[in-house]
């Protein structure tokens, strides 16, 4: 069956369902009609709590049953050497806790994916955001492959003292920094999470072909990066892949490999 048929029927469906719904509902609290109640109603189960109960019931199952099916059906891709697709992980952070980003970058440095591209942008260059550019360091920094740049502009405003030339010398040597290394850092001009994503988008540019992003309390699945292409790749109409976020622990958000 043609994929935008198939799209449409489950549109059409969809729509259907919610108009069941939404009809059930109205009616069963026009009715107030209930199955249970106390003697002086204090407590009562009706019609109206039955379809939103029903209709919680059949959400969870819907779900389960999509998630059990793509955890079935998540083999990892095989690529030829000519089909090999290059990726970066963008890391936003900002006055991030020091545990919790330490696991976040230790998790990105288990990705199970060949030659994967890491880009950690500090909101802030001030004194008291160097503890993430030491942690830095510290997980990934070891090697001659991590390079960075602590800069007093973004792309978007100078920072004191910058002059024009000094600010496109700047830009230059971000670029630099995220190209040449597989491990980089920026600290960068407090601008919001926007600005942060912005520096690594523009930095970036054409030199990959995909791009992960992630926030610095996330903990990383290593065949995140991996099923995420999986599926971009098997699908053309696909142009974004989110990850399955599950419930945090203990105030990490855990992404799956989903």
């Amino acid at each position: 069956m043609p994929v935008k048929l198939t799209t449409a029927l489950r549109v059409v469906g969809t729509s259907l369902f919610a108009l069941a719904v939404l009809g059930g509902i109205l009616a069963a609290y026009v009715t107030g009609y209930q199955f249970i109640h106390t003697e002086k109603h204090y407590l009562s189960f009706g019609l109206y709590g039955a379809i939103l109960g029903l209709h919680l019931l059949i959400q969870s199952l819907f779900a389960f049953l999509e998630h059990r099916r793509m955890r079935r059906a998540g083999q990892p891709i095989k690529l030829s050497c000519q089909q090999r697709r290059s990726v970066a992980l963008c890391i936003a952070a900002y006055q991030e806790d020091p545990d919790y980003l330490r696991k976040c970058l230790r998790s990105a440095q288990r990705i199970a994916f060949p030659d994967l591209k890491v880009v950690m942008v500090v909101d802030g260059n001030r004194q008291e955001d160097a503890y993430m550019l030491d942690i830095f360091h510290e997980v990934l920094g070891g090697t001659e492959q991590a390079g960075f740049f602590v800069w007093r502009s973004n792309f978007h405003e100078a920072g004191e003292g910058e002059t024009e030339a000094s600010l496109q010398e700047g830009m230059e040597r971000v670029r630099a920094v995220v190209r040449a290394s597989t491990f980089s850092c920026i600290m960068q001009k407090w601008g919001g999470k926007r600005e942060v994503m912005y520096t690594a988008f523009k930095a970036l540019g054409d030199s990959v072909d995909y791009i992960q992003v992630c926030d610095s309390d996330t903990v990383l699945d290593p065949a995140c990066t991996v099923e995420m292409l999986r599926v971009l790749e098997e699908d053309s109409q696909v142009g974004g892949v989110g990850g399955d976020v599950q419930p945090p622990r203990k105030g990490l958000a855990v992404e799956d490999d989903q």
